[in-house]
């Protein structure tokens, strides 16, 4: 009887393990499948950094491998990600790690965004939050349209928030605000900072109205509509300008140039009086301005965001 007992409790205790809410599972990468996006360019360096990235279901979004999360709070924040990416049409995803094995944390958070599947849309639009508790560093990366969406002020303002309950060991509360804060910016659309640029074909930050080649081809047309057909123009007006050309009788003497009574000499004093300086103070507004400064991962993706110390 107590065998059964004892036999029952252990498949008791592997059922409840099974049915926990574990988002630490990684997968196998290898050189002949990194399992990454189609549209990355692979390189030697490419290749080291994906390998060193951990494989996950990007379905999860909440990856908990510093074990910062009770098994409640990674769902409550799973369930606040998935409102996010819904109401929003972005991805957001939270990792934590106790090691760090890539140079920063901002290429950790980088590379673990761009070689998983991650990303809504064509230009992978979303925005990752990576705590580093081997740094004590947390680093916010936007790619896409979170670009747009998330100006170096905001970014700034998210951080304020994520920093304080960071330095008091608040980790959960620090990521459920990171979703909280991300969402309510978006619900605020694109900050003033941003109106003037967009997002390219290929994911960059540009300015609108900027040129975009997506091929070879597109440079070179380019190159010969600027070079080429602007001195064709310019040989032509000088062409026709010498054609139209007539000399002139060359005079000696000044006299059939002026016209009589035309000039009128007179005498005029111009006298100081007073100096006047007028000076207005010019102040800066405050209100989320500004763009986005962004940079190039290892995978040639751009990204935004920035980072603190905890």
């Amino acid at each position: 009887m107590r065998k059964k007992s004892l036999i029952l409790l252990v498949i008791c205790i592997l059922m409840s393990f099974q049915t926990l809410y574990a988002s630490t599972s990684t997968y196998e990468r290898t050189e002949d499948n990194l399992q990454i996006w189609d549209n990355i360019n692979v390189n030697s360096r490419v290749k080291n950094a994906v390998l060193k990235t951990p494989k996950v279901d990007e379905k999860e979004k909440i990856y908990d491998f510093a074990n910062l999360f009770s098994d409640t709070e990674e769902e409550n924040l799973y369930k606040s990600a998935k409102e996010f990416i819904q109401d929003n049409n972005m991805d957001i995803v939270i990792v934590t790690i106790d090691e760090n094995n890539k140079y920063s944390a901002m290429e950790y958070a980088d590379d673990f965004y761009d070689y998983n599947y991650f990303g809504i849309g064509s230009t992978h639009d979303g925005l990752i939050m990576l705590i580093d508790m081997d740094n004590r560093k947390v680093w916010i990366s936007t790619t896409g349209k979170a670009i747009l969406m998330y100006n170096d002020s905001r970014i700034d303002n998210i951080l304020d928030v994520v920093q304080d309950k960071l330095i008091n060991k608040k980790y959960y509360l620090a990521a459920l605000n990171f979703i909280d804060y991300s969402d309510r910016y978006a619900k605020n659309g694109i900050p003033s900072g941003n109106s003037n640029m967009k997002i390219d074909d290929n994911g960059n930050y540009v300015k609108k109205g900027s040129l975009e080649f997506n091929s070879i081809s597109d440079v070179v047309y380019f190159v010969v509509g600027i070079t080429f057909i602007p001195t064709i123009v310019t040989i032509i007006l000088i062409i026709i300008g010498v054609c139209s050309h007539r000399n002139v009788k060359k005079e000696v003497f000044a006299k059939p140039y002026l016209k009589r009574g035309s000039i009128n000499i007179t005498l005029s004093k111009d006298r100081f009086v007073r100096t006047y300086t007028n000076r207005t103070r010019i102040s800066s507004s405050s209100n989320y301005g500004g763009g986005s400064s962004t940079h190039s991962g290892s995978s040639g993706t751009s990204h935004g965001g920035g980072g603190r110390s905890f």
